[in-house]
């Protein structure tokens, strides 16, 4: 036995059929890679495959970066094939897929397809941030938090950390919503994450990161990150 173990198949189960809704007979890739935990893959084809859908795991080397930097390292023909024919694909690749060329071909020409973006997930936060998660309650707490947001006209956000900035929304543009669903064509990203454009040359202040910075590399960090941001533009970056 490991760590989570029966937690896992239920989180997979969650995944698969309240998040996917998948049906029988459909086709469901998952793409891993060799920096990707096996657990979590065998744990949501087994899902998968008890929805009487057929799960096809793919597995590919490790790149050396992310998106299109990835290209030169990838199978591309083989694996924009399989997603040409998927009808929903989840992405447990520690280096992603999003954006690479498969990515892209996929998404506009396979008008179907549910892609759920899930990339470095491992035990843990499968268990954390989907197993254990009240999806009813998130959903309704991000739409309030999103209407709040809209309504505003100028914003100002602060941390313990040190986080002092602010900034005028801009009329018009949307906020995107991530509530964690991949049960429509599209898409889409683990839940609780919102994200939208305001003025930019508004934007004056001080960001600190102290928890983790992403694409990967730097990851989990040991002293916080400032930026200092004048005019929509980072004019000093400590730590």
């Amino acid at each position: 036995m490991y760590y989570y173990e029966y937690e896992l198949g239920k989180a997979a189960k969650i995944l698969c059929e309240d998040l996917f809704k998948l049906k029988p007979g459909e086709t469901f890739v998952i793409t891993a890679d060799t920096e990707s935990d096996d657990r979590v893959v065998d744990a949501t084809a087994t899902a998968a495959f008890a929805c009487d859908a057929k799960p096809m795991v793919i597995y590919t080397a490790s790149p050396l970066g992310v998106g299109k930097v990835a290209d030169p390292m990838l199978p591309l023909e083989s694996l924009t094939a399989a997603l040409l024919k998927a009808d929903a694909w989840v992405e447990f690749n520690n280096k992603w897929l999003l954006y690479s060329t498969p990515y892209d071909i996929a998404m506009k020409e396979n008008k179907k397809l549910r892609h759920l973006c899930l990339v470095g997930m491992n035990v843990d936060m499968m268990v954390r941030n989907i197993g254990r998660v009240d999806y009813p309650n998130l959903e309704k707490f991000m739409k309030l938090v999103t209407e709040k947001t809209l309504s505003a006209k100028h914003m100002r956000i602060t941390t313990p950390a040190g986080t002092d900035v602010e900034f005028n929304n801009e009329p018009g543009r949307k906020p995107i919503m991530e509530l964690g669903y991949a049960d429509t064509p599209g898409s889409h990203m683990m839940a609780g994450q919102i994200g939208w454009s305001p003025n930019f040359e508004s934007i004056n202040g001080t960001i600190v990161f102290d928890g983790s910075l992403v694409p990967p590399i730097i990851g989990i960090l040991k002293e916080p990150v400032r930026l200092t941001i004048k005019k929509g533009e980072v004019v000093k970056i400590e730590g």
